[in-house]
């Protein structure tokens, strides 16, 4: 951390050590400068600044070029208010357990260091603050009440930074609500590709849309498996892999987008693996149904219901003939209670981030 003073010399200082070396007065000063005796006064004591006006009057009576006069001030003033931040950043090291510090220096969000005030000034850098307390504002949906275990707000917070910051790097064209309609067919063929030509498509398909998606591993004490909301008039949709199934990634996706197609811009969502009950619940249905019915037709899905086969083979045959990962089907029959988890698990493809 750079070199941080401990005192801040006010210029008057060097005003009165001038009056000293040239034998005169504050009254001296008055007369030649114009100023009253009570301002120079103040000046001198530190209870007033030097102006540019001033400095220019400074030059002729004491000497010295009223650049000279101004970066006194100039200095006094900066270094005041870096006494002032380091004892602000001092006073919050307190709260750095409650962020993600090392898992943000590990993905290069903020330095890696030792020194806790300036591990403070880091985040106060990445999320764009000048105190840690006005995090939960910025990030408000992040810190608003749960019944979920183990979910620590200030880490949900750093990772949607994280999504925001990764988002701008990212050029798309400008939003449409009927291309993004359009995209859900081929998004949804996407479903039988592998995991590293998926991803990559998906982004590309949305950002023709006009959606940004980007793809940021979750925290620890997070357990967030995804999050849409409007970042200007971008909608941004941002997934982690927690769960790490293709199937819950495909749902998780769909679900989002229709967050955005259903909901309002000024609305945030932030789903969970366990979802807790709250006043946006039937938004949380309206989009989970949106998602079960863009990715299995509902007919379609009776049919194969009907035909009462769920083994692994059924599973196959029915997934190859709409052409869709069978891990959404084995996902889908499980979520419904028809066939154990455990008994479909190889259908389902483990995800991890490269």
């Amino acid at each position: 951390m750079a070199y941080q003073p401990n005192k801040a010399i006010h210029p008057g200082h060097t005003i009165a050590r001038a009056l000293e070396r040239e034998g005169m007065t504050q009254k001296n000063l008055s007369e030649r400068t114009g100023l009253t005796e009570k301002h120079l006064s103040q000046i001198i004591n530190g209870e007033a600044s030097i102006t540019v006006e001033t400095a220019l009057l400074f030059e002729n009576a004491l000497g010295g070029t009223a650049s000279f006069w101004i970066n006194l001030e100039k200095n006094f003033q900066e270094t005041k208010a870096r006494i002032e931040k380091f004892s602000s950043l001092r006073a919050e090291t307190a709260l750095l357990s409650r962020f993600p510090y090392l898992e943000l220096a590990k993905r290069k969000y903020v330095e890696q260091t030792n020194i806790r005030e300036k591990r403070v000034e880091e985040l106060w850098k990445f999320f764009g603050v000048n105190s840690l307390s006005f995090v939960a504002n910025t990030e408000a949906v992040a810190f608003r009440k749960r019944t979920v275990a183990g979910v620590r707000s200030e880490g949900i917070a750093a990772w949607l930074r994280c999504g925001e910051i990764e988002s701008k790097k990212v050029t798309i064209e400008k939003f449409s609500e009927a291309a993004l309609k359009d995209s859900l067919k081929s998004l949804r063929a996407l479903t039988t590709k592998t995991a590293d030509k998926f991803s990559v498509e998906a982004q590309q398909i949305l950002g023709n849309a006009g959606v940004s998606l980007v793809y940021i591993p979750h925290f620890t004490e997070t357990g967030v498996s995804g999050a849409v909301r409007w970042i200007g008039d971008t909608p941004v949709i941002q997934l982690s892999l927690f769960g790490a199934y293709a199937d819950m990634f495909w749902f998780n996706l769909f679900h989002e987008i229709g967050h955005i197609l259903l909901h309002g811009k000024k609305e945030r969502f932030l789903e969970f693996d366990e979802r807790p009950l709250s006043d946006s619940q039937e938004k949380e249905i309206e989009a989970d149904n949106f998602a079960t019915r863009e990715l299995i037709d509902h007919k379609s899905y009776s049919d194969f219901l009907c035909a009462g086969d769920f083994s692994k083979r059924a599973i196959l045959g029915f997934a190859k003939s709409i052409k869709l990962d069978p891990g959404i089907i084995a996902g889908r029959l499980s979520h419904d209670r028809l066939v154990g988890w455990r008994d479909v698990a190889s259908l389902r493809t483990r995800l991890k981030f490269s």
